[in-house]
């Protein structure tokens, strides 16, 4: 009996689990389609638990909470600007090429990238930060470029503008 009730609780987090991605994929095309209706700025916030970085994704499964954490470069810069606070936000904009060339803050270049894999960009405190497929969520995409604006209270774009 003890084994039926162990095989039970096994089929029922597998249910779980796969309703979770299921959801996941619902999140994916609405990111897809607010793309495509925004070229603006973003404002995405992250949450310290204990030692970790987690990203928050408006309606991502909790259940998939864990993949949302922040690794590497991203969890360092994170940390670098969150000055002791566990609650963070930051403002960026996806741009092209040719506005990349002009902004003289700091600015995330995508050096390689798979569906799956993430991508990788070269910036950041370490030269380079790896963003994880989660980054599909939010923005439907891997960008080529992104400029960040704003990382947390620390305002990060130039005083010198280009016309």
């Amino acid at each position: 009996m003890s084994k039926l009730k162990d095989l039970f609780k096994e089929g029922v987090c597998a249910c779980k689990l796969a309703l979770a991605y299921v959801k996941a994929v619902g999140v994916l095309a609405k990111a897809a389609l607010r793309r495509c209706g925004s070229n603006g700025i973003h404002h995405v916030s992250f949450v310290k638990v204990g030692r970790k970085w987690y990203c928050e994704v408006p309606g991502f499964p909790k259940e998939l909470f864990e993949h949302t954490m922040m690794v590497g470069g991203a969890a360092k810069l994170l940390e670098y600007y969150s000055r002791g606070d566990e609650r963070i936000e930051v403002s960026f904009k996806i741009a092209s090429d040719e506005e990349a060339n002009y902004y003289c803050g700091m600015q995330l270049k995508q050096s390689e990238a798979t569906l799956t894999g993430g991508a990788f960009y070269k910036g950041g405190i370490d030269g380079e930060i790896w963003l994880c497929p989660v980054t599909l969520f939010l923005l439907g995409r891997y960008p080529k470029n992104i400029l960040i604006y704003r990382i947390h209270k620390n305002n990060l774009r130039c005083p010198i503008y280009f016309e």
